[in-house]
């Protein structure tokens, strides 16, 4: 993946490496989502080293805190080996600083307040995290956030792990959606609202096919993408991709 990333020069580029790790790389700019590279507890190593992702990475978004999403031995490297900045929300600072990262490196993202880093205009939208059961997390809070990046000329939208709010019908002119279709996030129903009514030009799952499932992880672990594109509109299932890890996709 290192080799495509480095030799990727026109255009436009999306990269998957599991779960909510995308790699987005537009003319020199490199920038990525929960970028989660640690191994152990997943199906197979990931495609990409923390160390290989340091080289080259510009911007890191953290959605919020968990360790599948602020991957603390990700992180820690891309602190030590990049200069990359990091922009996350609140409920990421004390994980932000047990890991020792610079206050010049962080930018805070709060829910609806858009700002600009590296000439990515970032609209930060609210999400609140689901758990088992189809409820919502005890530990909820109202500083995890997903985010509407303009990147490029094109517009993505990443939820991060968060049940369908009415903030995520709201953006208008998405062109990439990364959506989680798990038990703890928008499942398969939310999941096709979602997509049905932001009618984007490309529909890509995340949260899926990444970790050793079992009974414990099941909730988040598991994820529905094939049974998603059973219900969603006809004219979408053409947009619609799910991805191999370590893939890549032309945004155009």
């Amino acid at each position: 993946m290192i080799d495509e990333i480095r030799s990727h020069h026109d255009g436009m580029a999306v990269w998957w490496a599991g779960h909510n790790s995308w790699i987005i790389k537009t003319g020199d700019l490199v920038v990525t989502t929960d970028l989660w590279l640690e191994n152990g507890s997943r199906i197979a190593d990931a495609p990409i080293t923390p160390e290989e992702m340091a080289a080259v990475i510009d911007v890191s978004f953290v959605t919020h805190a968990h360790g599948d999403h602020f991957n603390e031995y990700t992180s820690k490297i891309l602190l030590e080996k990049s200069t990359c900045i990091f922009v996350m929300p609140e409920s990421c600072l004390a994980v932000a600083k047990k890991l020792g990262i610079p206050d010049q490196r962080i930018v805070i993202a709060k829910p609806r307040e858009p700002f600009e880093v590296k000439g990515i205009k970032i609209e930060p939208i609210r999400a609140i995290h689901g758990n088992a059961n189809f409820a919502i997390y005890f530990d909820a809070n109202l500083q995890d956030c997903g985010y509407v990046l303009s990147i490029g000329g094109k517009r993505f939208l990443q939820p991060g792990d968060s049940y369908l709010l009415e903030d995520h019908l709201f953006p208008r002119d998405i062109d990439v959606l990364f959506f989680s279709p798990t038990e703890h996030n928008m499942y398969i129903d939310r999941s096709t609202i979602l997509i049905n009514t932001l009618q984007p030009d490309y529909i890509f799952p995340q949260h899926h096919s990444t970790v050793k499932v079992n009974e414990g992880n099941r909730f988040w672990a598991k994820g529905y993408p094939e049974e998603v594109k059973i219900w969603i509109d006809d004219e979408l299932k053409s947009r619609y991709h799910v991805f191999e890890i370590g893939e890549k996709k032309l945004i155009k």
